[in-house]
């Protein structure tokens, strides 16, 4: 099973078949839609994976922040998630063919690292998102604040 950081699209390809089939805007949409899926499956992944860390705070002494910290940001990524897909698919449809989360991502990682993986991740990914939809990328950058608020947390509040 692939994990999100191994998917690759392939626009250059179907940018090349756009001008074959001489249909422009179904191939382009195609390619939209399937790098959108991808984004918006690793804001799933985040949930799921964080919700996960959370259940997994091992109860040492002082590790209540942690517990907190991460039950916040597991419940506040998912509503700025189903947010950011309604407001897309209002304006752009139904997104299909999300991909399966894979649990084994969080192996050998704290929470912390994962969260400044993952932060990485969002922030250069979003290009998923056209530039002149900014109305979907002020959501994003609320979701950006949540993942260095939480590692602000994570660190600096023990």
């Amino acid at each position: 099973m692939k994990r999100f950081t191994e998917f690759k699209t392939n626009t250059v390809k179907k940018v090349n078949e756009q001008e074959v089939t001489n249909e422009p805007s179904e191939v382009k949409q195609e390619v939209v839609k399937s790098e959108v899926s991808i984004f918006f499956s690793k804001l799933f992944e985040v949930r799921q994976i964080s919700h996960i860390f959370h259940l997994q705070v091992n109860g040492q002494m002082g590790s209540g922040w942690e517990h907190d910290a991460l039950n916040e940001f597991y419940t506040s990524i998912l509503e700025f998630t189903d947010e950011i897909i309604e407001v897309y698919q209002g304006q752009y449809g139904i997104v299909e063919g999300y991909e399966i989360i894979d649990p084994s991502v969080k192996n050998d990682k704290t929470s912390l690292e994962y969260l400044k993986e993952n932060v990485e991740y969002i922030k250069k990914e979003r290009k998923a998102i056209s530039s002149e939809d900014t109305h979907i990328h002020n959501l994003i950058d609320e979701v950006i604040a949540l993942f260095y608020k939480t590692i602000y947390k994570l660190t600096y509040t023990k």
